[in-house]
C-alpha cells in the first residue's frame, strides 16, 4: 500500500501497550450489511482490536442487531436516529458524540463521512482529539437535492479543516482537498479483505452459472447509474444474465423506476442485497464486473471484485480508474459516465475478449497488494498515534 511518509512521532511508553481507547461514529453499525463505510470500518477496527486497541462503535438502533454488543473484538454501542432521508445520520452522530465526550472513555473520536466529518468541532469542543475520514464528495451525490447540496459542501470543508487530522480514501479526494480548502489531509485508502474460497454450489435462489453472467453490486442510488447499465445492456445480444445486487438507500422512487426498466428484458435480474458467502459467490463467479457510477470515493465492491480476479468495466472517472492502474497503464475497459452506447460497446469487448482472466488475475495481486488491512490499520494507528501526541504536547505548554 502507497502511504503518506510521516515524520517520527514520540509515542509515551504505554500508548501502543495498553492501547488506544477509540470511538468509531458515523456509521450505521457493525456486523456490516449495509454499504462500503460499513464494511472499510468494520475491517479497520477489526485489525485495531489486533494490534491492541479498543474499539467502539456506535451502531444506528433501526440497522443494528440489538443483540450484539461485541463483533470480532469490536464493542459495539447502539444508540437510535431519527428515521428520515436527511436527518437520520446528524441525529445519531450527535447523540453518538454526546455519549462518547460524556462518558470521557475514549482516548479519540474517529468520525467517518462527510456529514458526520462536519461535527469534528463539537468533539473538539470536548476536548478529545478527533480524526475523520472522508469518502467521497457527497455534495455531488445525485440523490441530494438543490437544498442539500450547499450544506454538504459545508460539510466537506469542515471535515477537511476542523479535525486534528483528516483521511481521504482516494488520491483524487486528497488533490481535490488540496486545491480546493488548501487541506493538508492523509492518503489512507479503503482496503479489501482476502475471502476464503466458496464452495462452486450456486446458491439455491439464483439461477446463474460460473462465468455465465455480468454483475454489478451496490447501492441502488441514481448516483450508481444502473439506469444507464440497464439501458445500454438493451443493445447487447445475447442471453446472458445481468445480475444487479445492491440495497436501496432512501431512493425507493429510482428503485422502481429500475423495476420497471428491468421487466422489458428478461436477461436482467435486481436480486437485492446479497451477503456473505452468496456475494462471494457472485464475485468470484461473474464474467465481468461493471460500475458505471459518476462519482465515487474509493469503491469497496470495485475492490472486492477486483480482488476475486473480475474483469473490470468501469466509468472513466478518476476514482474508478485510481484502482485498476498498474504503472499508469489502466486495465479493463473505461466508457464515459451516462454513456448507454460505449458501456454496451465495453460489455460486448468484455464477452468476447481472449485475455479476461489474465487481466483479471494481475489485477487481483495489485489490489491485494496495495489496499492490504494490515497496512491500513498500521498507517490509520501512525494518525492516531501523531494526533495523541500533539494532543499531550500541547496540553504541557509546548507548540504541537
Amino acid at each position: 500500500m502507497i502511504r503518506e511518509p510521516q515524520p517520527p512521532v514520540p509515542v509515551a511508553s504505554n500508548e501502543t501497550t495498553d492501547g488506544i481507547r477509540v470511538a468509531m461514529i458515523g456509521l450505521r453499525g457493525v456486523p456490516a450489511t449495509y454499504g462500503g463505510v460499513e464494511r472499510a470500518v468494520e475491517e479497520l477496527s477489526a485489525h485495531l482490536v489486533e494490534r491492541g486497541h479498543h474499539v467502539t462503535v456506535y451502531a444506528r438502533s433501526a440497522y443494528s442487531d440489538p443483540s450484539v454488543r461485541r463483533h470480532r473484538g469490536i464493542n459495539v454501542r447502539h444508540l437510535p436516529q431519527v428515521n428520515t432521508k436527511h436527518a437520520e445520520a446528524a441525529s445519531h452522530t450527535v447523540m453518538a458524540i454526546a455519549h462518547a465526550l460524556l462518558s470521557r472513555r475514549y482516548d479519540l473520536v474517529h468520525l467517518h463521512a462527510t456529514g458526520p466529518g462536519a461535527l469534528a468541532p463539537l468533539v473538539r469542543m470536548g476536548r478529545t482529539p478527533v480524526v475523520v475520514t472522508i469518502q467521497g464528495l457527497d455534495w455531488r451525490r445525485e440523490k441530494w437535492g438543490a437544498g442539500a447540496r450547499p450544506v454538504l459542501r459545508l460539510a466537506a470543508r469542515l471535515a477537511a479543516t476542523t479535525a486534528n487530522r483528516t483521511i481521504v480514501v482516494s488520491r483524487e479526494l486528497q488533490r481535490h482537498f488540496r486545491e480546493t480548502y488548501g487541506a493538508d489531509t492523509v492518503y489512507i485508502p479503503n482496503g479489501v479483505p482476502i475471502e476464503n474460497e466458496t464452495e462452486d454450489d450456486v446458491p439455491p435462489h439464483l439461477d446463474l452459472s460460473a462465468q455465465g453472467f455480468i454483475l454489478s453490486l451496490g447501492r441502488l442510488v441514481p448516483e450508481k447509474h444502473v439506469h444507464t447499465l440497464i439501458k445500454a445492456y438493451r443493445r447487447v445480444d445475447g442471453d446472458l444474465p445481468l445480475v444487479i445486487a445492491g440495497p436501496d438507500s432512501h431512493s425507493p422512487k429510482y428503485v422502481d423506476a429500475l423495476r420497471e426498466l428491468a421487466r422489458a428484458d428478461k436477461r436482467v435480474q435486481l436480486v437485492g442485497p446479497q451477503y456473505g458467502s452468496d456475494k462471494q459467490w457472485l464475485m468470484n463467479n461473474a464474467l465481468a464486473f461493471v460500475q458505471p457510477s459518476s462519482i465515487e470515493g474509493l469503491p469497496i465492491a470495485l475492490l472486492e471484485a477486483l480482488s476475486a480476479g473480475r474483469f473490470p468495466i468501469v466509468s472513466d472517472i478518476p476514482e474508478n480508474l485510481e484502482p485498476v492502474t498498474i504503472d499508469g497503464d489502466a486495465l479493463g475497459l473505461s466508457v464515459p459516465v451516462g454513456d448507454a452506447a460505449a458501456l454496451a460497446d465495453a460489455i460486448r469487448q468484455a464477452v468476447r475478449t481472449q485475455d479476461r482472466q489474465q487481466i483479471g488475475q494481475r489485477l487481483a495481486a495489485h489490489v491485494r497488494s496495495e489496499y492490504d488491512w494490515h497496512a491500513i490499520a498500521e498507517a490509520t494507528e501512525s494518525v492516531y498515534e501523531g494526533v495523541i501526541a500533539a494532543r499531550r504536547r500541547s496540553r504541557h505548554g509546548r507548540r504541537p
